[in-house]
Protein backbone atom coordinates (compact mmCIF):
# COMPACT_ATOMS: atom_id res chain seq x y z
CA UNK A 1 0.00 0.00 0.00
CA UNK A 2 1.69 3.32 -0.86
CA UNK A 3 1.09 6.32 1.45
CA UNK A 4 2.38 8.89 -1.35
CA UNK A 5 0.49 8.25 -4.75
CA UNK A 6 2.19 5.37 -6.45
CA UNK A 7 3.14 7.98 -9.43
CA UNK A 8 4.68 10.43 -7.46
CA UNK A 9 6.78 7.90 -5.35
CA UNK A 10 7.87 6.51 -8.93
CA UNK A 11 8.87 9.77 -9.63
CA UNK A 12 10.88 10.39 -6.43
CA UNK A 13 12.62 7.33 -6.67
CA UNK A 14 13.92 7.60 -10.11
CA UNK A 15 14.81 11.66 -9.50
CA UNK A 16 16.85 10.15 -6.06
CA UNK A 17 18.72 7.97 -7.80
CA UNK A 18 19.68 10.57 -10.54
CA UNK A 19 20.37 13.14 -7.89
CA UNK A 20 22.76 10.60 -5.69
CA UNK A 21 24.36 9.53 -9.66
CA UNK A 22 25.31 12.88 -10.19
CA UNK A 23 27.02 13.40 -6.52
CA UNK A 24 29.08 10.48 -7.35
CA UNK A 25 30.16 11.91 -10.27
CA UNK A 26 31.11 14.82 -8.76
CA UNK A 27 32.72 12.86 -6.17
CA UNK A 28 34.40 10.71 -8.16
CA UNK A 29 36.06 13.77 -10.11
CA UNK A 30 37.08 16.01 -6.95
CA UNK A 31 34.55 18.51 -7.03
CA UNK A 32 33.33 17.67 -3.43
CA UNK A 33 35.32 17.69 -0.46
CA UNK A 34 34.14 15.81 2.28
CA UNK A 35 30.51 13.93 3.58
CA UNK A 36 29.03 17.06 4.33
CA UNK A 37 30.06 18.47 0.86
CA UNK A 38 28.70 15.37 -0.65
CA UNK A 39 25.40 15.69 1.62
CA UNK A 40 24.43 18.84 0.41
CA UNK A 41 25.29 18.45 -3.18
CA UNK A 42 22.62 15.05 -3.45
CA UNK A 43 20.29 17.23 -1.28
CA UNK A 44 20.00 20.13 -3.56
CA UNK A 45 20.24 18.18 -6.66
CA UNK A 46 17.35 16.34 -5.78
CA UNK A 47 15.63 19.65 -5.08
CA UNK A 48 16.34 21.00 -8.49
CA UNK A 49 15.51 17.81 -9.95
CA UNK A 50 12.19 17.69 -8.62
CA UNK A 51 11.64 21.45 -9.10
CA UNK A 52 12.47 21.54 -12.69
CA UNK A 53 10.95 17.82 -14.13
CA UNK A 54 7.86 17.13 -11.42
CA UNK A 55 5.11 15.63 -13.72
CA UNK A 56 3.41 14.96 -10.91
CA UNK A 57 2.65 17.72 -8.86
CA UNK A 58 5.81 17.40 -6.66
CA UNK A 59 7.87 20.54 -4.84
CA UNK A 60 11.37 20.44 -2.76
CA UNK A 61 13.07 22.77 -0.53
CA UNK A 62 15.80 22.49 1.83
CA UNK A 63 17.63 24.77 3.98
CA UNK A 64 20.33 24.43 7.08
CA UNK A 65 18.93 24.64 10.52
CA UNK A 66 20.56 26.94 12.89
CA UNK A 67 20.56 24.42 15.98
CA UNK A 68 21.36 21.35 14.25
CA UNK A 69 20.73 18.30 16.95
CA UNK A 70 22.94 15.71 15.00
CA UNK A 71 24.71 14.21 18.38
CA UNK A 72 20.82 13.11 19.50
CA UNK A 73 20.00 11.07 16.66
CA UNK A 74 23.11 9.93 15.28
CA UNK A 75 22.55 11.72 11.99
CA UNK A 76 23.56 13.93 9.28
CA UNK A 77 20.45 14.77 7.58
CA UNK A 78 16.42 14.79 7.07
CA UNK A 79 14.09 14.08 4.57
CA UNK A 80 10.33 14.92 5.37
CA UNK A 81 7.46 14.28 2.83
CA UNK A 82 4.61 16.15 3.37
CA UNK A 83 0.94 15.44 1.75
CA UNK A 84 -2.66 16.51 2.67
CA UNK A 85 -2.21 17.05 6.18
CA UNK A 86 0.34 14.07 7.24
CA UNK A 87 4.11 13.58 6.91
CA UNK A 88 6.86 11.22 7.35
CA UNK A 89 10.36 11.74 8.36
CA UNK A 90 13.74 9.52 7.09
CA UNK A 91 16.93 9.81 9.30
CA UNK A 92 20.57 9.11 7.68
CA UNK A 93 24.16 9.13 8.73
CA UNK A 94 26.64 10.18 5.70
CA UNK A 95 29.91 7.91 6.24
CA UNK A 96 32.30 8.54 2.94
CA UNK A 97 35.03 5.40 4.40
CA UNK A 98 37.99 6.29 1.41
CA UNK A 99 37.74 2.61 0.17
CA UNK A 100 40.40 3.34 -2.68
CA UNK A 101 43.01 4.75 0.31
CA UNK A 102 44.19 1.22 2.20
CA UNK A 103 43.39 1.38 5.86
CA UNK A 104 42.00 4.85 6.15
CA UNK A 105 40.41 5.49 9.26
CA UNK A 106 36.80 6.69 8.34
CA UNK A 107 35.57 6.26 12.40
CA UNK A 108 37.81 7.56 14.97
CA UNK A 109 37.45 7.81 19.39
CA UNK A 110 35.10 10.08 20.32
CA UNK A 111 37.05 12.59 22.78
CA UNK A 112 34.83 12.23 25.97
CA UNK A 113 34.54 8.18 26.42
CA UNK A 114 37.02 6.50 23.84
CA UNK A 115 34.87 4.78 22.16
CA UNK A 116 33.56 4.30 18.22
CA UNK A 117 32.28 7.32 17.18
CA UNK A 118 29.80 5.11 14.42
CA UNK A 119 28.95 2.39 16.93
CA UNK A 120 27.88 5.95 19.50
CA UNK A 121 26.11 7.11 16.38
CA UNK A 122 24.30 3.73 15.62
CA UNK A 123 23.57 3.42 19.12
CA UNK A 124 21.47 6.99 19.13
CA UNK A 125 19.52 6.23 15.94
CA UNK A 126 18.07 3.16 17.47
CA UNK A 127 14.93 5.29 19.61
CA UNK A 128 14.36 7.06 16.28
CA UNK A 129 14.13 4.36 14.41
CA UNK A 130 9.82 2.84 15.06
CA UNK A 131 8.92 6.59 14.47
CA UNK A 132 11.45 7.35 11.61
CA UNK A 133 12.94 5.54 8.65
CA UNK A 134 16.89 5.48 9.78
CA UNK A 135 19.53 4.25 7.40
CA UNK A 136 23.03 4.55 6.53
CA UNK A 137 24.48 6.36 3.40
CA UNK A 138 28.06 5.14 2.46
CA UNK A 139 29.83 7.43 -0.36
CA UNK A 140 31.72 6.22 -3.31
CA UNK A 141 34.99 7.90 -4.80
CA UNK A 142 35.06 5.20 -7.34
CA UNK A 143 33.94 6.27 -11.03
CA UNK A 144 31.14 4.16 -12.14
CA UNK A 145 31.03 0.26 -12.02
CA UNK A 146 34.77 0.34 -10.92
CA UNK A 147 34.02 -0.04 -7.70
CA UNK A 148 34.39 -3.13 -5.48
CA UNK A 149 32.07 -5.90 -5.51
CA UNK A 150 30.82 -4.71 -2.19
CA UNK A 151 29.75 -1.51 -2.87
CA UNK A 152 26.81 -0.06 -5.16
CA UNK A 153 27.57 0.06 -8.78
CA UNK A 154 26.19 4.43 -9.72
CA UNK A 155 25.48 5.21 -6.47
CA UNK A 156 25.84 5.82 -2.60
CA UNK A 157 25.46 1.66 -0.76
CA UNK A 158 22.45 2.44 2.08
CA UNK A 159 22.19 0.33 4.57
CA UNK A 160 18.80 0.01 7.36
CA UNK A 161 20.05 1.46 10.70
CA UNK A 162 18.38 -2.08 12.11
CA UNK A 163 21.02 -4.10 9.88
CA UNK A 164 24.01 -1.51 11.07
CA UNK A 165 23.26 -1.97 14.15
CA UNK A 166 22.43 -6.43 13.99
CA UNK A 167 26.24 -5.63 12.50
CA UNK A 168 27.71 -3.57 15.25
CA UNK A 169 26.24 -5.68 18.36
CA UNK A 170 28.18 -9.25 16.88
CA UNK A 171 31.41 -7.64 16.61
CA UNK A 172 33.44 -8.74 19.32
CA UNK A 173 33.62 -5.60 21.08
CA UNK A 174 30.54 -2.84 19.85
CA UNK A 175 32.41 -0.36 21.28
CA UNK A 176 36.08 0.09 19.37
CA UNK A 177 36.48 1.75 16.31
CA UNK A 178 35.53 -0.07 12.89
CA UNK A 179 38.16 -0.88 10.69
CA UNK A 180 37.49 -0.69 6.81
CA UNK A 181 37.84 -4.74 6.62
CA UNK A 182 34.32 -4.56 8.95
CA UNK A 183 32.64 -2.45 7.26
CA UNK A 184 33.17 -4.13 3.95
CA UNK A 185 32.05 -7.55 5.68
CA UNK A 186 28.62 -5.49 6.46
CA UNK A 187 28.01 -3.90 3.06
CA UNK A 188 28.82 -7.67 1.28
CA UNK A 189 26.29 -9.03 3.70
CA UNK A 190 23.84 -6.43 1.72
CA UNK A 191 23.16 -2.96 0.73
CA UNK A 192 20.87 -1.21 -1.57
CA UNK A 193 20.44 2.29 -3.63
CA UNK A 194 18.68 4.98 -2.17
CA UNK A 195 15.55 4.40 -4.27
CA UNK A 196 15.41 1.08 -2.84
CA UNK A 197 15.18 3.36 0.70
CA UNK A 198 12.95 5.48 -0.46
CA UNK A 199 10.43 2.97 -2.03
CA UNK A 200 9.28 1.91 1.18
CA UNK A 201 9.77 5.37 3.09
CA UNK A 202 7.13 6.62 0.34
CA UNK A 203 4.41 3.75 0.79
CA UNK A 204 3.95 1.97 4.82
CA UNK A 205 6.34 0.08 5.27
CA UNK A 206 8.83 2.60 6.92
CA UNK A 207 8.56 5.52 9.11
CA UNK A 208 5.29 6.38 11.57
CA UNK A 209 2.72 8.45 9.40
CA UNK A 210 2.88 11.56 11.34
CA UNK A 211 -0.56 13.74 11.61
CA UNK A 212 1.32 17.28 11.08
CA UNK A 213 1.82 18.89 7.73
CA UNK A 214 3.22 21.98 9.19
CA UNK A 215 7.15 21.78 8.80
CA UNK A 216 7.90 24.37 11.64
CA UNK A 217 5.62 22.19 13.85
CA UNK A 218 7.82 18.78 12.95
CA UNK A 219 11.54 20.59 13.47
CA UNK A 220 10.08 22.28 16.66
CA UNK A 221 9.37 18.66 17.53
CA UNK A 222 11.24 16.90 17.12
CA UNK A 223 15.14 16.74 16.81
CA UNK A 224 16.31 16.99 13.34
CA UNK A 225 20.19 17.00 11.93
CA UNK A 226 21.65 20.42 10.37
CA UNK A 227 20.18 19.56 6.69
CA UNK A 228 17.19 18.49 5.82
CA UNK A 229 15.28 18.36 2.44
CA UNK A 230 10.95 18.96 2.32
CA UNK A 231 9.47 17.46 -0.49
CA UNK A 232 5.60 17.76 -0.52
CA UNK A 233 3.20 15.99 -2.52
CA UNK A 234 0.38 18.53 -2.59
CA UNK A 235 -0.90 18.82 -6.34
CA UNK A 236 -0.07 22.87 -6.79
CA UNK A 237 2.12 23.43 -4.11
CA UNK A 238 5.03 26.10 -5.39
CA UNK A 239 8.29 25.56 -3.81
CA UNK A 240 8.40 29.04 -2.65
CA UNK A 241 5.54 28.52 -1.10
CA UNK A 242 7.24 25.33 0.29
CA UNK A 243 10.33 27.23 1.20
CA UNK A 244 8.07 30.09 3.20
CA UNK A 245 6.46 27.50 5.20
CA UNK A 246 9.53 26.86 7.14
CA UNK A 247 10.99 30.60 7.67
CA UNK A 248 10.71 31.73 11.11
Amino acid sequence: MSWLPIDQTNELIVFARIADREARSDLAGGYIQSEDDYTSNFTGALRRIINSNSKTGLTATSFLLSSPNERMTGTDAAIIITRQDQSKVALFEAKWPRFSQKQYSWDYAQTATGLSHFSDQLVRQGPWEKRFAVFEMFYCEWAFHQQPAYMHPEASSCVWHADAHHFMQRRTNPDVIWTQDELKAMLRQGFVGIDKILLPFCECQKAEILDIRDLKIIINQFPLPRQVLAVSGDKGRKSEELHRAIEF
